[in-house]
């Protein structure tokens, strides 16, 4: 199921670190009866944002949630996953997995774009019709979840008309990493798997329709709505950049370059986690579109390594980042 003691070694890391940086800020953002709690984190952002950020701490929670998963059932399967690798494929606890998995991804991506909409609105436009008040934010962070949930489910629900849908992932998520050009010349596909000593065996799938169905999807949802996804963030907070340093200028305030430094820092801390989490996926996805071979091993790294950056970084970018500033800040 993962190919190599590093992977394992990184899920586990990985994993910890989503689940408690997040449960710590969602215990800390939800609480209001705990004083200390309110203090450190409540009272750094609008309630707004604040209901962005509980949702963008669910999501990354989930995520964590997912390789817990994923690397329990790869203790449990040890040498002999190969074994069950076509039954595990196929069977329910790898759709649940790809679906909690799917349903982390979206969520995430999708609030972080919504974050960068609201405060593109709160700082470039400030005098715009558009206000995200409290009732506007719950129903946006319900939406999310609504599309998430239909976005995740499709798969479960095509697996009802195709078998393997998550064709040749192991670890459930059904990635645009095999090229479906490559395959429609073969009437078999075969695909790496692990023995008991770390050889590699040989798996071989004879219905390449399966590919196809899985790979359509799958470039439409990590290549075509991640892309776009990616791109409003950067617009967002390029614009919001912008627009601080010209705001001052035309105050004629004094710049405080500090600010203006750490304002960019942030920016591009930002803009950078994004594109480390999804610019590969992309990348590999627009790849295999033209026919390029990309080794089958590549989903265990994007799933363990690749696209839990912005879950484990979250949580320090948007909040306790705030709250250390905060306290800095303080006599």
């Amino acid at each position: 199921m993962i190919p190599n003691n590093f992977l394992r070694v990184t899920l586990w890391l990985v994993c910890l670190f989503s689940l408690l940086t997040n449960l710590l800020v969602i215990a800390g953002r939800v609480s209001s009866k705990i004083p200390a709690m309110r203090n450190m984190f409540t009272s750094t952002i609008n309630g707004k944002q604040n209901g962005f950020l509980i949702n963008l701490a669910i999501a990354d929670l989930l995520t964590g949630v997912y390789l817990l998963i994923i690397g329990i059932s790869d203790a449990v399967f040890g040498k002999t996953y190969f074994l069950s690798a076509l039954k595990w494929r196929e069977g329910i606890w790898c759709k649940g997995i790809g679906f909690v998995g799917f349903l982390a991804n979206i969520a995430s991506i999708l609030t972080l774009t919504f974050v960068s909409i609201e405060r593109f609105f709160a700082i470039v436009m400030p005098f715009s019709r558009v206000r995200f008040r409290s009732k506007l934010t719950t129903t946006v962070c319900v939406t999310i979840w609504v599309i998430s949930g239909v976005m995740a489910f499709t798969p479960i629900i095509l697996s009802k008309f195709v078998e393997e849908i998550f064709g040749f992932s192991d670890i459930c998520l059904a990635l645009p990493i095999v090229s479906v050009l490559e395959l429609s010349k073969y009437s078999d596909v075969s695909v790496s798997a692990w023995g008991d000593f770390g050889e590699e065996l040989e798996l071989v799938y004879h219905d390449t329709e399966v590919s196809r169905v899985q790979w359509l999807y799958s470039q439409i949802v990590y290549v075509y709505f991640s892309s776009t996804c990616v791109l409003l963030i950067a617009l967002c907070y390029i614009s919001i950049l912008k627009s601080t340093i010209a705001s001052r200028q035309t105050s004629g305030r004094s710049a405080d370059s500090t600010n203006e430094v750490n304002l960019a820092l942030k920016v591009s801390l930002i803009i950078g986690t994004d594109l480390l989490c999804w610019l590969p996926v992309i990348i590999t996805g627009i790849l295999s579109q033209t026919g390029t071979n990309i080794s089958t091993d590549t989903y265990a790294w994007f799933a363990i390594f690749v696209m839990p950056i912005n879950s484990a970084v979250n949580p320090f970018i948007y909040t306790i980042h705030t709250m250390m500033s905060k306290k800095k800040n303080e006599p």
